[in-house]
């Protein structure tokens, strides 16, 4: 296996490379090797570690002039074959014949990825061949049907019909823009950015892409996608002589070195000490009400990225002024009565960046108010200083996530690498910048108290003379006008065409359907390398379950290594609560540790559980029982992430929390509902086919019909209508959650889950019993005959103000009795690869579609992402 690499020394030599600067990276535990390819100029990161997932990523600096998309739609088009590899769609094989841990392309404002990322070393070398060759020699030079298929095309099925554009990017971007949040963003960035290459959208508008040409999407790939426009990294627990000669000799070699130009300059500040005013329009359903419904941002440009402390620093401001639970922004211009929900932050991945403060489903004429109030807020957080126990707090849960270096799906290479470039994209002197974090925070938690973060806000916010107010108004049926313009100029643009050219739209749109429905060739589909059984290895990871019993309380310990870190969950079941309560069941999760108690206020609580938690968290679950097929256990959890000695902390704050938080406070619950529904609205927008799939099972599936009233479309209608008509159900509102709270909280109905080290253990041991003592003292009571939910196939539409769609097909396998299988998961793939993707994606232009089998419902579901076609 890999050479254990500390230092450029411990490479064999290799003249084809240049050493650039070098470190050993103690807060990763990492060497970091910069190297420049001396024939290509290709910039390339080593970082050698015992990480056994090991990352690869090519990344390219991508800053566009315009609204077409262009390095989106390359994102999309170079994984659609190459040189080595003419799959038509090597993406999509190696998804089927990969172990890889991750696969994917991403296009942020000024750069483009393509990471690959796998445990096993013949895989990961498969990976990386596949990509180098995808960016540096892909086949949309010889297939513009790539271009069409992935960018936009007119489609006309023939000369009588009606002219259309389609394309997978067209069609995802159109859902992109959909989503007034994501709309909002982009009109404040053109706002602070109106002559950089951050005021465009590199995503692409919908309304923009038909612009791009052919030949312009060629000739950025020629420009940006050489090697000496390139950041490329190799992580890991692998042989880095090897890839790095292997590199050299297959791909970087064939390149000379370039100026590829692509430098993108700091903005010419306005001058102004007023903000630039902007006004645009979103669109609403032809029902939806308009008044109170705007969005409003007040942005201003602030810091240099390559200034790591100042922007960490801005990082920090933006949870201690506008996301902690009290925030002095959020919880002024919620006094104000401005918002059903405060957002904003620190904008990043960009040469300068930008803090911004947002406010939803506001009414216009509060603009003005909105901005005093802000510039209000922060003025007197600089005279009189910001909460320490605030900064404090933001900064310990920060170095907490760092420390622990739990990303998820996400591999801990990749992060690092997005990391880098957050510095090394501007200064190539400063590639490892922000891989020094541990240094910064400490240096930020010396700044508390001496007037460091107040005299950012002042002076690069409050004094900016570059910032932007910008105000977007709800229309009715918008998305309809917008449809209706775009049909009269396509039909408009087809009338002032000649039989010939309509006749040649024709033909361009049956011959992409016939280059997409070609049978692939025997070359293209033994082309993309696969593993071989003997290469795949007999073990697994072992996992630890081992039922325990503390204090009479059953549950599961977990014997893994956590450095020094506790996980642990505190499941009650809830089985029998009565269906009307579950509403409240789905509200009560976010509204734990978020409102007064006896004891102390919301927003001290939420800073106390800062500065000793990772996380502590409330919410309901179901559990599908492996007994019996579409049977479920209803639960309600307590999550925590603790160091081990912090375990004792959460099991007694535990108490003061369930007990005696002050549901009667009326002006609260209202505020947090409000963003419980602004959430969930964004959710359906962002995330519709994942809410139709629910529905859809919810028709015959028990547990889906249960999860529709506590996270579904019906409890989205119930946030609704109680937002809508607050006062009217405030009484019953506060009173129905006391109850549903005791009865929840029932020592004999708690089971547990927890992972830690020895002391984390006999610390979860000591103080439980305890807890559940303090349990016991609750009058649980009863809330009523319980009677099982009844499924109801209902077969709706529910219509949203979107250009796309998100469709859903469920059914039962199970309730034919058909027994789920293995062979069920051979059998999504191959439905998903080789039939839904190529009937809905490639040839019907949606984003995503995908197929799945349930083991435990005995579910079949079929489903569409941002599909044109309903």
């Amino acid at each position: 296996m890999a050479v254990n690499i500390k230092t450029y020394a411990d490479l064999a030599p290799n003249s084809a490379y240049a050493l650039e600067y070098e470190e050993y990276l103690d807060d990763i535990k990492t060497a970091g090797i910069i190297l420049r390819h001396k024939k290509s100029g290709a910039r390339v990161c080593v970082l050698s570690n015992n990480d056994e997932n090991k990352m690869f990523c090519a990344a390219f600096r991508t800053p566009v002039g315009n609204d077409t998309g262009v390095p989106h739609i390359i994102e999309h088009s170079v994984l659609n074959g190459s040189k080595n590899f003419p799959s038509r769609d090597p993406f999509m094989q190696l998804v089927k014949g990969s172990l890889n841990t991750f696969l994917n392309a991403m296009t942020y404002i000024d750069k483009t990825l393509y990471p690959v990322a796998s445990c096993n070393d013949k895989d990961f070398k498969n990976l990386m061949h596949v990509y180098l060759d995808a960016v540096f020699y892909p086949n949309i030079y010889s297939r513009p049907e790539i271009f069409m298929q992935e960018g936009w095309h007119y489609e006309l099925e023939s000369p009588e019909d009606e002219l259309t554009i389609n394309g997978v990017v067209y069609n995802e971007m159109k859902g992109a823009v959909s989503a007034p949040a994501a709309f909002l963003n982009d009109t404040m960035m053109k706002g602070l950015f109106p002559d950089s290459p951050y005021g465009k959208n590199s995503g692409g508008d919908p309304a923009a892409i038909p612009e791009l040409s052919y030949e312009q999407f060629l000739d950025f790939h020629r420009s940006h996608y050489h090697p000496s426009n390139s950041y490329i990294f190799i992580y890991g627990d692998c042989d880095m002589d090897e890839r790095l000669r292997f590199m050299d000799e297959n791909y970087l070699s064939a390149f000379d070195a370039i100026d590829p130009h692509t430098e993108i300059s700091p903005v010419v500040r306005f001058g102004e000490s007023e903000p630039r005013r902007i006004k645009e329009k979103y669109s609403v359903s032809s029902t939806d009400e308009v008044d109170g419904k705007s969005y409003l941002a007040y942005g201003a440009l602030c810091n240099s990225a390559l200034n790591v402390t100042e922007a960490t620093a801005w990082d920090i401001l933006s949870e201690v002024l506008i996301y902690s639970e009290g925030a002095p922004i959020k919880q002024a211009l919620f006094d104000a009565g401005i918002g059903s929900d405060i957002g904003g932050g620190y904008e990043t991945h960009m040469l300068e960046n930008a803090f911004y403060v947002t406010a939803k489903e506001a009414a216009s004429e509060d603009l003005d108010r909105f901005h005093t109030i802000v510039r209000e807020v922060l003025a007197e957080q600089v005279t009189n200083g910001i909460s320490e126990k605030a900064l404090l707090a933001a900064l310990n849960r920060r170095e907490f996530a760092f420390r622990e270096a739990d990303y998820g799906s996400f591999p801990r290479g990749l992060d690092y690498a997005t990391n880098m470039l957050l510095s090394w994209l501007y200064d190539d002197s400063a590639a490892f910048s922000y891989l020094h974090i541990l240094d910064v925070f400490a240096d930020l938690k010396a700044k508390i108290g001496t007037g460091y973060y107040e005299n950012l806000i002042k002076t690069q916010f409050l004094d900016s003379d570059h910032s932007v107010l910008v105000l977007l108004e709800a229309e009715r049926g918008l998305v309809e006008k917008q449809n209706e313009e775009l049909a009269k100029k396509l039909a408009s643009y087809k009338a002032s065409l000649s039989p010939e050219e309509i006749s040649a739209i024709a033909a361009d749109t049956a011959h992409l359907r016939e280059y997409q429905s070609m049978e692939p060739t025997e070359e293209e589909t033994n082309c993309i390398p696969t593993l071989e059984r003997e290469d795949i290895p007999r073990t697994t990871q072992p996992f630890s379950n081992e039922e325990r019993e503390i204090g009479g309380i059953k549950g599961l310990y977990h014997d893994i290594e956590t450095n020094g870190i506790t996980y642990g969950a505190l499941l009650f079941d809830i089985g029998s609560i009565p269906e009307e309560y579950l509403p409240y069941v789905g509200i009560l999760g976010s509204l734990l540790g978020k409102l007064d108690t006896a004891k102390r206020s919301f927003a001290d609580l939420y800073i106390d559980i800062k500065m000793n938690t990772g996380s502590l968290s409330f919410h309901p679950a179901t559990y599908r029982l492996k007994s019996k097929e579409g049977s479920y256990k209803a639960m309600f959890g307590i999550f925590f992430r603790v160091l081990g000695d912090k375990v004792p902390y959460v099991l007694n704050i535990l108490p003061e929390i369930i007990k005696t938080s002050k549901f009667e406070d009326t002006k609260r619950l209202k505020e947090r509902i409000g963003e419980l529904k602004a959430d969930k609205q964004d959710g359906i927008l962002n995330s519709g086919h994942a809410v139709a799939t629910q529905r859809a099972r919810s028709y015959f599936s028990a547990a889906d019909a249960y999860l529709e009233r506590i996270d579904g479309i019906d409890y989205y209608r119930f946030l609704t209508d109680l937002t809508d008509n607050f006062d009217k159900y405030a009484a019953d509102l506060a009173s129905k959650l006391r109850a549903v709270t005791n009865y929840i909280f029932a020592g004999e109905r708690m089971m547990f889950s927890i992972a830690a080290d020895e002391g984390g253990y006999r610390a979860f041991t000591e103080t439980l019993p305890v807890f559940a003592a303090e349990l016991d003292t609750i009058d649980h009571g009863s809330l009523g005959e319980y009677k099982p939910i009844v499924p109801v196939k209902k077969n709706e539409g529910i219509m949203i103000a979107s250009q796309v769609q998100y469709a859903a097909r469920a059914g039962s396998f199970a309730e034919a009795g058909l027994p789920y299988t293995g062979a069920l998961q051979v059998v999504r793939t191959a439905v998903n690869i080789d039939y839904l993707y190529q009937q809905i994606r490639v040839k019907g232009g949606a984003y995503g579609c995908g197929c799945g089998f349930s083991n435990d419902l005995g579910a079949a579901v079929f489903y569409s992402y941002r599909d044109p076609k309903l």
